[in-house]
C-alpha cells in the first residue's frame, strides 16, 4: 500500500461550467446584480455630476477640467469598487447561502480582504514588469532576442503566479481571512489543470459576450440599417434612435456581473475542491 498523499479530484472543465451552474440555480440574483450594477453606477455619476456642478458654482473654474482631472478617475474608482463588491457577492452566494441579506451584496470585510489581496497582486505584477524592463535593458548588448526573451519570461512567471495565488479571493470570503500561503500550498502541481479551466471559463465569458453583442447588433441592424450604424454611438444616434443609444450604453452595466460570475465561480469551485480531504480510494 503506497504512502504516499492522495491528490484530490479536480476537473478543469466541471470547475469551468460552474458559473453557468450558478446562472441556472440563482438566475434571479445574477438580474439584481445587473440592476445593482447599473443603478449604483448611474447613481456615481449623477452625483458627482451635481457636486461638480455646486463647487463649479461655489468656486468658480472650468467644469470640463474639473471633470476631466476628478470626474474621471473618481468615478472608475467607484465602477471598480462596484465590481468588487459583485465579486465577492459570487463567493458569498457559493460559500455562505444562507448568508444572503440583499442580493448578497455588501461593503465589509470580505470586500476589503478582496481589495488588499488584488492591490498585492498588482504591486507584484508592477515590480515584476519594473524588473523586466531593467533586465530588459541590462541584456540588449546581447541581441535583440535577449530583451524578447526576457518579456516572455516576465510574461510566463507573472502568469505562474496568478495561477498559485489565484485562490487567495475565493479564501477572502470562504474562511474570512487573506491566507496567500495556503493558495500556494492547494495549488501545488496543479497549474495546468488551472490553466485549462480558466481559458474554458475565458472561452465562455467571451462566447457569452460575442453573443449578447451579437444579438444588439442584428437587433440594430433590423431597425437602422448598415447607413445609419456608425451614427448609432454619436449625438445624432440619441437623437433618432434614442431606445437603441441608451441600451448601447447600459448594456455593459448590465452584463458585467454575468461575466464576472463566469469568471469567478470556476476558482471557487477549484477552491472546495482542492480543500477537501484527499479521497482513500
Amino acid at each position: 500500500m503506497s504512502l504516499a498523499p492522495r491528490m484530490s479530484h479536480f476537473s478543469a472543465s466541471d470547475a469551468a461550467l460552474e458559473g453557468f451552474q450558478v446562472l441556472r440555480n440563482h438566475w434571479r440574483t445574477l438580474v439584481g446584480w445587473a440592476v445593482f450594477n447599473l443603478l449604483s453606477i448611474a447613481a456615481v455619476v449623477v452625483g458627482f455630476v451635481i457636486i461638480g456642478v455646486v463647487i463649479v458654482m461655489v468656486a468658480g473654474g472650468d467644469s470640463k477640467t474639473f471633470g476631466e482631472h476628478i470626474g474621471g478617475p473618481v468615478v472608475s474608482f467607484a465602477t471598480i469598487a462596484i465590481q468588487f463588491v459583485i465579486g465577492a457577492a459570487v463567493y458569498r452566494l457559493i460559500f455562505r447561502p444562507q448568508d444572503h441579506g440583499f442580493f448578497y451584496l455588501r461593503f465589509g470585510p470580505d470586500e476589503l480582504r478582496t481589495l488588499v489581496a488584488v492591490l498585492a497582486f498588482l504591486l507584484g505584477l508592477g515590480a515584476l514588469a519594473l524588473l523586466a524592463v531593467l533586465l530588459g535593458r541590462a541584456v540588449v548588448p546581447f541581441g535583440v532576442g535577449a530583451p524578447i526573451a526576457v518579456a516572455l519570461a516576465a510574461i510566463a512567471f507573472g502568469y505562474w503566479l496568478m495561477m498559485r495565488f489565484g485562490l487567495v479571493l475565493p479564501i477572502c470570503v470562504a474562511e474570512r481571512r487573506l491566507d496567500f500561503a495556503k493558495s500556494w500550498r492547494l495549488t501545488r502541481s496543479r497549474g495546468w489543470a488551472l490553466t485549462g479551466m480558466t481559458l474554458l471559463a475565458g472561452c465562455l465569458a467571451l462566447l457569452l459576450s460575442v453573443l449578447v453583442w451579437g444579438l444588439f447588433f442584428i437587433l440594430t441592424l433590423a431597425v437602422v440599417g448598415f447607413r445609419e450604424l456608425g451614427n448609432l454611438a454619436g449625438p445624432e444616434g440619441f437623437r433618432d434612435h434614442p431606445g437603441l443609444f441608451l441600451l448601447q450604453a447600459i448594456a455593459p452595466f448590465l452584463l458585467a456581473p454575468f461575466v464576472i460570475t463566469i469568471s469567478s465561480a470556476p476558482w471557487a469551485d477549484a477552491y472546495k475542491v482542492l480543500s477537501e480531504p484527499p479521497s482513500e480510494d
